[in-house]
């Protein structure tokens, strides 16, 4: 009886813990797709935790099928929430809508318990790997994605996060082999629960939504840019270089570039993100290539060109990604980019008197 009064308590402060979460996340940062998710997900794991901890047996039926609907969305959520935090300005597209559907399949799989059918073993096994598939892609996106980043805490976070997640899992999936439900409960909530929530909460003690970008919380609105005057040769270097188009080199990296300039990474991470004010080198150096694509698409003697030619003449190693990020810039393609520049010089040709 004790066991089970110190599982309850343990699960009531899970519940408590990420209500207090969500509430939190809504009230200070549901400006941002972080803030919203984060607040979603709070509600999501309290849920989840009041229907299969200690009381869940005893709610009614109605209400433990709601909560246990509401809980069963946790995993997407979860990987929502970090893909936001690693990525900036992530967009919710049709590719993260089906990922969330299909992340959210697992859950609900299991709670409707269907009918034995001939492919059920393989759907059952398919539903079980989706949360372990889901920390694996946030680990994947955490590394693939390092080289890139210019905040110095998420570069941290890129290392500690999917530590984290692989351990609550493994936590997790260790208490099911327990015999026990009491201490499997028990040992779950305590062992994996209980230290994720607080840790969010800690996290978010600043009240501040910047936490969730990985900026200093800070009382004045944020000053701009500074260039330390230490920095100033290596800016000037830095400018050079991208004048000169190099930039337009196929899979540049801050590495490569730093080599180019004969100054340490970090250094040179530090100058584009603090001084500069980028969180991205890709969307640093993509911003200069989109510049050059522009003004060969505005000119008329090159109007011929192929948009896969001013792609890789621009430094792009695929058209797809050129499409894709200068729609993302532009808001139109650029082939309508094309069209529209080319129809205005035409006209204001017609339009100016011949001297």
């Amino acid at each position: 009886m004790e066991w089970r009064d110190l599982a309850v308590a343990l699960s009531g402060s899970v519940v408590c813990l990420s209500v207090l979460l969500a509430g939190l996340a809504w009230r200070d940062a549901r400006e941002l797709l972080q803030g919203r998710v984060l607040a979603l997900l709070g509600i999501s794991v309290a849920a989840l935790e009041l229907c299969t901890g200690p009381v869940g047996q005893s709610l009614p039926a109605p209400i433990w099928f709601g909560l246990r609907l509401a809980g069963a969305f946790n995993v997407a959520l979860l990987w929502l929430f970090c893909v936001a935090i690693l990525r900036d300005d992530l967009r919710l597209g049709q590719r993260e809508w089906v990922v969330l559907a299909v992340l959210s399949f697992g859950p609900v799989w299991t709670m409707i318990d269907p009918p034995e059918f001939p492919a059920r073993s393989a759907v059952d096994l398919f539903a079980e790997i989706l949360p372990l598939a889901a920390i694996a892609h946030i680990g994947w996106i955490a590394v693939a994605e390092r080289g890139d980043d210019l905040v110095e805490g998420r570069l941290r976070a890129r290392f500690w996060l999917p530590v984290l997640l692989v351990t609550l899992a493994f936590l997790s999936v260790a208490s099911e082999f327990l015999g026990d439900p009491v201490m499997a409960t028990l040992a779950r909530t305590a062992a994996a629960g209980l230290p994720a929530v607080l840790i969010l909460a800690f996290w978010m003690m600043t009240l501040d939504p910047r936490r969730l970008q990985f900026e200093p919380a800070k009382k004045e609105e944020p000053a701009p840019p500074a260039i330390d005057p230490r920095d100033r040769a290596l800016l000037g270097a830095l400018q050079e270089a991208m004048a000169q188009g190099l930039y337009r080199e196929p899979g540049l990296t801050i590495e490569t570039l730093a080599e180019q300039l004969s100054t340490p990474a970090h250094r040179l991470r530090a100058l584009i993100n603090q001084g500069l004010g980028h969180r991205n080198f890709a969307a640093y150096v993509n911003k200069h290539r989109l510049a050059h694509a522009k003004s060969v698409l505005a000119d008329p003697a090159r109007g011929r060109d192929t948009i896969l030619a001013i792609a890789f003449e621009s430094g792009f190693g695929a058209l797809q990604s050129f499409n894709r990020v200068f729609k993302e810039s532009e808001g139109e393609t650029p082939s309508e980019f094309r069209t529209k520049r080319l129809a205005e010089t035409a006209q204001n040709q017609k339009s100016s008197p011949n001297l």
